[in-house]
């Protein structure tokens, strides 16, 4: 059941979403990262929580040539040499950017006390398949390679993304274990685990995504193609699907955080079991009441004390006080 702040939510959404329709737009990707921009900047809300945040415009490398990031530290630091979390935003590998996810960005850095660099990786379907993972691959080796000089601890490097940025963070977190990068933690926040298999292989996807629930199947396919078209990607690769990858052993631990009334819940909390049953230390959360990417609606209760609850994970990692 629906809490009554996020039953709210939707409605209003829904009402922008049907206000907005793009559905004969000429380019409907360009369309799609309006509306998402929209709906994103409407819905932020505020919060104490993102105050005292330093936030700098910078470069880091990508796979392809340097990609614009911006960096976030705290005002007053708490910890002498915080982690350093990369962080992958949201959005189908086709649409959001820095500034869509600038609160979430904020409330993180300043209630966990660790650095955080989010990366404005390339979006399909102008660059498919591998190029957002590419600019992901080679941001986190950057950040490696450079944390000391940020004042972090380069033994702290943990990666974190959001629905396709989840999907970005779980895949890079294999290719640091089989390329010999130590990753601190991943945190993957409701992501997108598997694009190889019918939505009827996930009872979540036919409960919750018709389309009432914010995220849809349709959408969820649509950016799939777009984001494989390009680059002539299949889904079953590992690299798309990371629930596919033959050993999940060794990774770095997993913090995975799922809605449920999220047409993905049900892929997270797989790639979870299996994780654990490799042996691969993970904490799973099932956030109560409310849909996919509740984090950034920051006029939700839940999303305030849900970014709490991953700021106090991240703070017990890097052994810093509370905030």
């Amino acid at each position: 059941m629906l809490d009554p702040q996020s039953r709210a939510l939707l409605e209003d959404l829904n009402a922008m979403t049907r206000q907005m329709d793009i559905s004969g737009a000429d380019d409907l990707a360009v369309a799609a990262r309006t509306q998402a921009a929209t709906i994103f900047k409407a819905f932020a809300g505020t919060s104490p929580d993102e105050d005292g945040v330093c936030a700098t415009a910078i470069t880091v490398d990508g796979g392809d040539g340097a990609r614009p990031a911006r960096l976030y530290s705290s005002e007053a630091p708490t910890v002498a040499a915080p982690a350093l979390v990369v962080f992958f935003h949201g959005g189908g590998w086709a649409v959001g950017d820095l500034d869509c996810y600038d609160g979430l960005m904020r409330a993180l850095c300043r209630l966990s006390g660790a650095v955080f660099v989010s990366i404005d990786y390339r979006l399909a379907p102008e660059h498919g398949f591998p190029a957002g993972l590419d600019d992901a691959l080679a941001a986190t080796r950057w950040a490696a390679r450079n944390a000391a000089d940020l004042g972090c601890d380069p033994a702290r490097i943990m990666v974190m993304g959001d629905s396709a940025g989840g999907n970005l963070a779980a895949v890079v977190a294999q290719h640091a274990r089989d390329h010999g990068q130590r990753l601190a933690a991943q945190y993957l926040l409701y992501p997108v685990i598997d694009g190889s298999r019918p939505h009827e292989a996930y009872p979540s996807r036919m409960a919750n995504g018709n389309g009432d629930l914010f995220l849809s199947r349709d959408a969820i396919s649509g950016t799939l193609a777009w984001y494989l078209a390009a680059g002539g990607g299949v889904s079953s690769d590992p690299r798309v699907s990371p629930i596919n990858a033959p050993d999940l052993s060794g990774l770095a631990p997993a913090y995975i955080l799922v809605a449920d009334h999220d047409p993905l819940r049900d892929e997270g909390l797989a790639y979870a079991r299996r994780l654990d049953a490799a042996g691969t230390p993970v904490a799973t959360e099932v956030v109560r009441g409310t849909i996919h990417g509740f984090l950034t609606f920051g006029d939700l209760d839940v999303c305030h004390a849900t970014r709490r609850r991953i700021a106090e994970d991240i703070r017990l990692r890097q052994g810093s006080p509370a905030g």
